[in-house]
């Protein structure tokens, strides 16, 4: 019999929406205030229609509600919610757009389109007889340098390694001198490039079950290709879009966790126990800005993206075969406001190039980007993408009045990733798009005769090479403001003689350039691989989950009176909304304002609540926190401590050896059931109160990064063979030489110049005036 008294349709609703039966909830809820018309029957009539994601419906209820009765802090709390999903656009499922991935594409051999790259050039730099002496005994000194410097730097690790302190657990090598703590660092990264490569293609398979022998097209020698196939020519789908994730950790460790230990702890409950933000508010970092923290999200769209299942048949209908159930604890705001007892979280996709040779091994997952730091972000990782991004007309992107293009949709701006958007990741992208631009002008002056296609091609390798050294010797050290580790970054670009001899006018090329990688630098070196083929893992896209860094709250202040414009809720930036800020303020202003707000620690207790009930197409409220835990469950990231095993590093043997916080020993023990095996490697690199020195995260964290961070320098033939004049020009070279952060910001934006940006070296720490401590600017040590 269907519920007639107020009191029975009101618990009917709540049913309904305990059972995701959001449509049916809607219906009673309309009833009810049919029979009933109260200020909480309709805030309850809201609240059902925030589910069901019919957010203008959702915003009248709310009003309607708040005008009846007592103003409740919670129907206003959800009535901000509905604001801002209308203004975003943020739940509009048509984009940005997720098609399965197809077999028969995955595995099809790489495809140049005519015209997508020019052809090798022929107008190559001609030498004279002097000059090509010089240079071969530039390339035959640097060569027997090489041999001399492997012997000696073998010799010397091995020597200075094992000097300083140790420690039962954690490394000891920032407790060092400078030279022992750079050969720790080297013997460190040598282990892992010994231990941690693992392909996940069968033994003797090219990537992709590519065929042995494909002739590479002209072009892919100078210029690289959409998709990123083709940088290693005899593996030609080698860390190319559509390819399998490799590993950091061994097979055996790699299996994905099923059945009732996938979610055991719950991960909703580690993440509103352990992840949430308390009462004080974000835990800031106070030697960076929050351009680091939209930095490294502009980053990661570079290298890794996992698919997930639609989860919805349509609209209202949730496939039961697309998600995980995660159940609700009390006191999470998902059951107190909306009365849910479950999260829904979609499953990622599977591989479906699977063959009879993967037989035995741990289920594998497809990255639909390319791995190589070839600013795909940018442009994209496919030649359809790229080309709707080009004006082709002297080589550039696309802009219309200065800023980015709208999608076809006319939703949120178009780029080569755009997921996860808000206006963060938009100032980020534009200002990349504006420095690809500029560099067209550049090439263009010094080479009036060449065609749009090459203007482009280079400009993008210029681009793609300024990000990634602003990555490597910037905002790595930036964030990780130790001395040896900034000298070991600056050694990973330029090699540890130019690093160490030179304090300005750094090059990457000189004559004689040594063949070793820490004495002569990855950058413009050999190839180097160590056995494997490259690719971004499924353990470096878990540690670079850094939604610590995100405040609640984005402050907008002029950058000319520093007086406050607006303080604008997350919710409010994201999708749709991100335009609509950087059209209503200044660029200037914003990123002056985020140059002057810090980001969150990386740390327990520090997730942003607003991204614990954050809306997506098909689900109203979802906690990210939660699905942090559960992705590296089910993708096959080990725990916490396996994972330290895996790495080399020594495991932890009780709560006490996490962290000295009493309270949070006491937290840690009752989730984990007083078992240190099974804490979750993003909640124990949280917890991690040992962190080498000025380091923003710890140790495990750091042991993935320090492999990956060389090996996609030393891998990819454009930062190693083909870093040459023939291939960037040699006005290519000199511009990436003289860029930095600053500079970029500088060229486009002058006036940030009379900003605290002026008096700051390292544009991600705090843009202030004046006196420049080392708490607040701890890597003015190291100048």
């Amino acid at each position: 019999m269907a519920p007639t008294s107020p009191a029975s349709l009101r618990q009917a609703v709540i049913e309904r929406m305990e059972q995701h039966e959001f449509h049916e909830a809607v219906v009673l809820s309309r009833r009810l205030v049919a029979v009933d018309d109260t200020a909480d029957n309709h805030a309850l009539l809201g609240t059902a229609y925030l589910l069901a994601q019919r957010y203008p419906d959702a915003r009248a209820s709310l009003d309607h509600a708040l005008s009846l009765g007592p103003a409740s802090d919670e129907w206003k709390a959800k009535r901000d919610q509905a604001r801002a999903n209308i203004e975003s656009d943020v739940c509009d499922p048509r984009y940005p757009p997720v098609v399965p991935f197809d077999r028969a594409a995955l595995l099809a051999a790489p495809h140049v389109p005519p015209g997508a790259i020019p052809p090798d050039p022929f107008d190559a730099t001609i030498l004279t007889l002097g000059e090509q002496i010089r240079a071969r005994a530039g390339e035959a000194f640097g060569a027997a340098a090489g041999a001399v410097c492997t012997v000696a730097m073998d010799v010397l690790t091995a020597l200075l390694r094992r000097t300083g302190p140790d420690d039962p657990v954690w490394t000891t090598w920032y407790r060092k001198r400078s030279l022992p703590a750079f050969a720790t660092l080297v013997h460190m990264r040598n282990l892992l490039e010994t231990n941690n490569l693992v392909d996940p293609y069968p033994d003797g398979v090219l990537t992709a079950f590519q065929s042995h022998g494909l002739v590479p097209p002209s072009g892919v020698r100078h210029f690289r290709t959409a998709d990123g196939s083709w940088n290693n020519l005899s593996n030609p789908k080698e860390g190319a879009a559509n390819v399998r994730f490799p590993r950091n950790v061994s097979r055996r460790a790699s299996w994905p966790e099923t059945g009732a230990r996938l979610l055991t702890p719950n991960p909703v409950e580690i993440s509103h126990v352990l992840l949430s933000r308390g009462p004080d508010g974000i835990k800031e970092v106070p030697f960076l800005n929050m351009l680091a923290a939209c930095w490294i999200q502009f980053m990661v769209h570079d290298w890794v993206s996992h698919h997930t299942v639609s989860h919805t048949i349509d609209h209202h209908t949730i496939d039961p075969d697309g998600f995980y159930e995660l159940p609700v604890p009390d006191g999470h705001p998902a059951r107190t406001l909306y009365h849910q007892i479950k999260l829904c979280v979609p499953k990622t996709e599977g591989d479906p190039t699977r063959s009879p040779g993967d037989r035995g091994s741990p289920p594998t997952a497809i990255n639909e980007s390319t791995s190589w730091w070839d600013a795909s972000q940018i442009y994209g990782s496919d030649q359809r993408t790229a080309d709707s991004l080009r004006a082709f007309n002297d080589g550039k992107l696309l802009l219309y009045w200065n800023q980015l293009p709208l999608h076809p949709t006319g939703r949120i701006e178009q780029s080569g990733f755009n997921r996860n958007w808000w206006f963060g990741l938009a100032l980020m992208h534009l200002l990349f798009v504006y420095e690809h631009n500029a560099i067209c002008d550049m090439l263009k002056r010094h080479h009036p005769v060449w065609d749009d296609s090459r203007l482009y091609n280079v400009a993008r390798l210029v681009n793609a090479a300024v990000i990634a050294k602003i990555h490597t010797i910037e905002w790595t050290p930036a964030i990780l403001p130790n001395r040896s580790l900034n000298f070991a970054m600056h050694t990973n670009w330029y090699g540890a003689l130019e690093t160490f001899f030179r304090r300005k006018d750094r090059k990457v090329l000189r004559w004689g350039k040594i063949r070793h990688p820490e004495i002569g630098g990855l950058v413009g070196n050999l190839t180097c691989r160590h056995g494997k083929p490259y690719g971004l893992s499924e353990e470096f896209t878990e540690i670079y989950r850094m939604h610590e860094l995100l405040p609640d709250t984005l402050v907008i202040r002029s950058r000319r009176t520093n007086l406050l414009l607006e303080e604008v809720p997350l919710a409010h930036t994201r999708h749709r909304s991100a335009r609509e800020i950087t059209t209503r303020y200044e660029l200037e202003d914003l990123f002056f304002s985020l140059g002057n707000q810090h980001p969150g620690q990386l740390v327990l207790n520090n997730y942003p609540g607003t991204l614990q009930q954050v809306s997506i197409p098909g689900s109203h409220v979802l906690d990210l926190g939660a699905v942090d835990i559960l992705r590296a469950r089910e993708r096959g990231v080990p725990r916490y401590n396996e994972l330290r095993r895996q790495l080399g590093l020594k495991p932890i043997r009780t709560f006490e050896d996490l962290t000295t916080d009493p309270v949070q020993v006491c937290a840690l023990r009752t989730m984990y059931d007083d078992d240190v095996e099974l804490v979750d490697m993003h909640v124990g690199t949280r917890a991690e109160s040992h962190r080498p020195t000025g380091f923003g995260f710890g140790e495990t964290l750091f042991q993935v990064f320090i492999l990956n961070a060389s090996r996609r320098l030393q891998a990819d033939r454009f930062f190693t063979e083909s870093y040459r004049e023939e291939t960037y020009t040699k006005e290519g070279l000199q511009w990436i030489d003289a860029a930095d952060f600053k500079s970029v910001l500088l060229r486009h934006f002058p006036d940030l110049g009379a900003t605290g940006l002026g008096f700051v070296d390292n544009a991600f720490e705090p843009w202030d005036t004046g006196e420049l401590t080392l708490e607040r600017h701890p890597l003015r040590a190291f100048a």
